[in-house]
């Protein structure tokens, strides 16, 4: 889900919801230049009657105002003149220039943008050299013979850009920008756009490929999409070119837009009418249909996030265009990877490891945990009678009396500690070791620490300090040891302090106590992190029709097979055999097994007089064979020497590796299904069990919803919502499939299943 204001929150739960916006480009824009550029009015000279906003929205522009210049003014009825009244034009004829052959600086709201490429249009009257000046110097076109004009010249660290021509098209005119795009596409806008859909599909259990398809229909201004149209912008669209759609909302009905994170996909197909343009589009793992050949068997494992990266950088991809969620750091996997698409095998490590696979809006994959992290709490300091494990887990019981400040009571609620320490009892909470003086400072800080399993979203969290509570302390979140965010509370007077803070994505938490309760120890009996979700789909406010829910059939038993890999007691046979042509320009063939084999080598077969067959490593011309890189399911051979075109036989000699199954089955209910769960890299009965409970939590809670409602960009699929009933009451459900509509409103559907625990 989407981060947004707590304004905008407020007013989509309004009955009556102020203006949305959107914004879809079709190639490579930079939304940041696009959304803040403007006319840099100090240095421009300008017509009064230029418009300074429309050429940077994509409007079409109006009929054009004939004027006194050079070749340019037409008598045939496709120009207007003039109002007396300058001030009067209202038709957009988009920047004009007050002189012959004036310049256009454009200013851009945000520094240091790098915009990658150019797209102008001049109009007829077009320069044929101009330069294009910006903070790190100045360009220099020559040669344009178009009126829409593009370059995919990357413009580095620039804050502004100034068109100056040089000659124009019909000799002495004006500069004219009709148009102008910070990158190579098309854009469309609230005025273009008749709908738009998109559906969005994650698996809460890695069983399926997620996908993302969308589909958008625009009007057919002029004719510009036809494809008998020799200009028409048809022509220039490619298979898999981005589409970016950036939503917006008025949170105030008065003009204050919040733009929501982009939504990037691939165009996959168009086509146009004279009423209206098609395009559809889909995620990255649509486009991906590569293989994975690398798996191999480790006796001594390799962690699930060195594996995630191997398969992601041999899909081609860069660290910047994934993540993987840090928990995997701490699980190893032995098995191989068996020979899958690139996305297969992504999948099923990411079942493995109980996370989700999804791509976010930004084209990233990614891999995140989506289980119930486990917590552990620890502390700097704390007392002989604290035990600060405790604060994570029920209620504690024991409650000592101290001789600080406000802190004893005399109704019972307290005792006096044993003169034994032995005899001291375990279910206390966090004390600190130190008190703090007078003025609630202490000569060191106590700090409470809380490290998660894996990373976790905690809307609101619940503090209890017994009997005396701290005046100011800090609260810092991390995530792989990255600082989320900070967090401080002063003038705290409450003993039970509930926080409305969110604190999403952190696996590492720390509460730096920095002002006591004068002349005290710190006491922390408990702390209650809050829902995962503040989402709430209500009756009222957001349903426009009632859920319509249904249930599947109860979980008998669950079974996960253990696939357990083991050497051949066998001695090495031959594994993969074939008669190739090599020559000194094609000298390296792959060459792939049917099993995951080890210790392996490749030989040239030769048969000799008689029938009788050996294998060497060197020609009688001294081709030599060699294998220069292998995984369990495949050699690359490369062939030294070879000084002409010949057929050879090769065989790649090895050893398969034994395999075993063993399988971990738990009981659930006395009728049911039956359910049996392979995956090939569970090896482990602890791999096993944890995957087990994983997927029981799933499919114990067979109730699925059907809900429609009116539809917000913020949300994605496998979001957390609290959905609202008939009766009222709320049951916490995740969205698997979320569909988004547009057509001046929004509307939106999802499929979502009820959640067992969180």
């Amino acid at each position: 889900m989407q981060k947004v204001s707590k304004a905008y929150k407020e007013a989509m739960k309004r009955p009556l919801r102020n203006r949305a916006y959107i914004h879809i480009s079709i190639g490579v824009i930079n939304q940041d230049a696009q959304k803040t550029a403007c006319v840099d009015v100090p240095e421009n000279m300008l017509t009064e009657y230029s418009n300074f906003t429309k050429p940077f929205d994509n409007y079409e522009i109006d009929s054009i105002y004939a004027t006194a210049e050079q070749g340019f003014a037409r008598t045939d009825g496709s120009m207007v003149f003039l109002p007396r009244n300058v001030r009067e034009a209202f038709m957009n004829n988009g920047l004009v220039t007050e002189g012959v052959l004036g310049s256009i600086s454009i200013r851009f709201g945000m520094k240091h943008l790098d915009i990658k490429g150019l797209t102008i249009d001049f109009g007829e009257a077009y320069p044929t050299a101009f330069t294009i000046e910006s903070d790190l110097g100045i360009k220099e076109y020559t040669g344009n013979t178009l009126a829409l004009w593009s370059t995919e010249d990357v413009f580095t660290g620039v804050s502004f850009l100034r068109i100056t021509p040089l000659s124009m098209a019909n000799g002495q005119a004006r500069l004219r920008i009709y148009k102008f795009l910070c990158g190579v596409g098309n854009v469309f806008t609230n005025k273009d756009i008749k709908s738009y859909s998109f559906k969005d599909y994650v698996s809460p259990i890695s069983d399926r490929i997620p996908s993302q398809d969308m589909s958008l229909t625009v009007y057919n201004y002029s004719f510009r999409y036809n494809i008998d149209n020799p200009g028409s912008a048809i022509h220039f669209m490619e298979l898999g070119q981005e589409i970016r759609v950036s939503f917006g909302y008025d949170v105030t009905g008065k003009g204050d837009i919040e733009w929501l994170g982009s939504n990037e996909v691939y165009l996959k197909t168009w086509d146009a009418d004279d009423k209206e343009a098609k395009f559809t589009a889909t995620d990255p793992f649509d486009n991906i249909k590569s293989t994975y050949y690398k798996g191999r068997y480790r006796k001594e494992g390799i962690t699930a996030f060195d594996l995630a990266q191997d398969i992601l950088e041999d899909m081609g991809l860069e660290k910047n265009e994934y993540s993987v969620d840090p928990y995997l750091k701490g699980m190893l996997i032995y098995n191989p990877v068996p020979v899958a698409s690139h996305v297969e095998a992504l999948q099923m490590l990411a079942n493995a490891c109980r996370c989700v696979l999804f791509q976010d809006r930004s084209r990233r994959i990614r891999i995140k945990s989506s289980f119930t992290p486990d917590m552990a709490a620890g502390a700097n300091q704390q007392a002989i009678h604290s035990h600060v494990e405790n604060v994570l887990g029920n209620r504690v019981r024991t409650t000592y009396a101290a001789a600080f400040r406000g802190f004893a009571r005399t109704d019972g609620s307290m005792i006096f500690l044993p003169r034994n320490q032995d005899n001291i009892f375990d279910d206390t909470g966090y004390i600190s070791a130190a008190v703090c003086d007078e003025n609630g400072k202490f000569e060191e800080n106590p700090i409470v620490e809380i490290i998660l399993e894996s990373t976790y979203n905690s809307y609101g969290m619940g503090l209890n300090f017994r009997s005396v509570a701290p005046e100011e302390f800090i609260i810092r979140t991390y995530n792989d040891e990255k600082l989320l965010g900070v967090f401080e509370v002063v003038e705290n007077k409450e003993t039970e302090c509930i926080l409305n803070q969110n604190f999403e994505g952190f696996d590492r938490m720390e509460i730096e106590f920095t002002k006591g309760y004068p002349d005290s120890r710190i006491v922390l009996d408990w702390i209650d992190f809050g829902d995962v979700t503040d989402y709430v789909l209500e009756y009222d406010r957001d349903l426009t029709a009632s859920p319509r829910g249904r249930k599947q059939e109860h979980l008998k038993s669950l079974s996960v097979i253990c696939t357990i890999y083991s050497e051949s007691t066998k001695e090495a046979g031959q594994i993969y055999s074939e008669e190739m042509k090599i020559s000194p320009d094609e000298n390296v063939k792959i060459v792939y097994f049917n099993k995951a084999s080890y210790e392996i080598s490749a030989a040239f077969v030769m048969e000799q007089e008689g029938g009788e067959v050996t294998y060497c490593d060197m020609l009688p011309d001294g081709t030599v064979i060699r294998i220069v890189e292998s995984s369990d399911f495949y050699a690359k051979l490369c062939f030294d020497s070879v000084t002409a075109e010949q057929m050879v036989h090769v065989a790649v000699n090895g050893k398969e590796y034994q395999t075993n199954e063993s399988c971990h089955t738990v009981r659930h209910n006395g009728i049911g299904e039956e359910k049996t769960w392979k995956n090939e890299l569970i090896s482990t009965v602890q791999q096993a069990k944890e995957l087990e409970e994983w997927l029981a939590e799933y499919y114990q809670e067979p109730i699925e919803y059907e809900v429609s409602y009116r539809g917000d960009p913020r949300v994605d699929a496998n979001d957390l919502f609290f959905l609202e009933l008939r009766n009222r009451e709320q049951a916490m459900v995740r969205c698997y499939q979320n569909e988004l509509e547009y057509n001046g409103v929004w509307s939106g559907k999802m499929n979502a299943r009820k959640v067992v625990k969180i």
